[in-house]
């Protein structure tokens, strides 16, 4: 990246990409992910079971233990994003390593969440930042939300898409599909800011997603619709590795410095 301002305005992008079919701060829960699992099974499926509580349901498990994730975004030429990571709800701690290209260029940055604290490294020259350190945020002064991050409660950020389902139709043995109204879930501000610039259309998102035999989401698929100069993109997420053990740890004291006050205007 050329400078710091386009280093944030990536990450922000990225973040925004993300969370906007996926992020939320409701009581209720929903999930994510593409790609159909292998012989996946919905546990909840019965000739007579409604689709939609099948699903909530199979969304709601991914916040009772351990996971891996792994979110890609492809919204064409403006750019591309993979975040692969671990969340453990019951400890409040998530971590993720995330790949962004765009402009024809690209940055990788790593995000752990601790509690309220985040630290974030970015793979990229920002003033007054030593790149080989951690740079810290006080998430108890700025909302993570606000960053393109989800409460470390949820940390696979799955809470509040019951709420926005639209409608749900069960496909197969394990497999879903619908529509679900995005503006609906509780949103970072510039994430807010592109909803509005898709108008009707972010009222009825297409996704289909799938759930195994254990009853636990596997895979969502979701078809954003353009917004302004971002263009329509896909973001598909999996998960795996349910209850698995996960360490999750912050960064040696002498790794860590404050993060800049110009990343945190970009999101205030």
């Amino acid at each position: 990246m050329k400078s710091s301002r386009s280093v944030l305005l990536a990450l922000a992008l990225s973040g925004v990409l993300a969370v906007t079919a996926a992020c939320g701060d409701k009581k209720d829960d929903g999930g994510v992910a593409p790609a159909a699992a292998s012989g996946s099974t919905s546990a909840a499926a019965s000739p007579s079971a409604d689709a939609r509580t099948e699903l909530i349901g199979a969304f709601k498990k991914l916040t009772g233990g351990t996971v891996a994730y792994t979110t890609a975004t492809d919204t064409g030429a403006v750019a591309s994003t993979k975040l692969t990571g671990f969340s453990d709800p019951a400890n409040k701690t998530n971590s993720g390593k995330m790949t962004i290209t765009t402009q024809g260029q690209q940055l990788t940055a790593e995000v752990i969440v601790v509690g309220t604290d985040l630290y974030l490294k970015v793979g990229a020259p920002i003033p007054g930042v030593d790149p080989k350190k951690w740079m810290y945020v006080d998430g108890s002064k700025t909302s993570l939300s606000k960053l393109g991050l989800g409460n470390p409660d949820d940390p696979a950020n799955v809470k509040g898409l019951a709420d926005a389902f639209v409608s749900v139709e069960r496909t197969g043995t394990g497999a879903y599909k619908g529509t679900f109204d995005a503006t609906k879930r509780q949103m970072p501000a510039a994430a807010g800011a592109l909803l509005q610039q898709m108008g009707d259309a972010a009222k009825s998102v297409p996704f289909e997603a799938t759930v195994n035999a254990d009853g636990y989401v596997t895979s969502l698929t979701m078809q954003m619709p353009a917004a302004g100069q971002v263009p329509a993109s896909t973001v598909t997420t999996t998960f795996a590795d349910f209850g698995k053990p996960v360490t999750i740890s912050k960064p040696a004291a002498a790794d860590v410095q404050p993060a800049p006050a110009a990343l945190l205007a970009q999101f205030a």
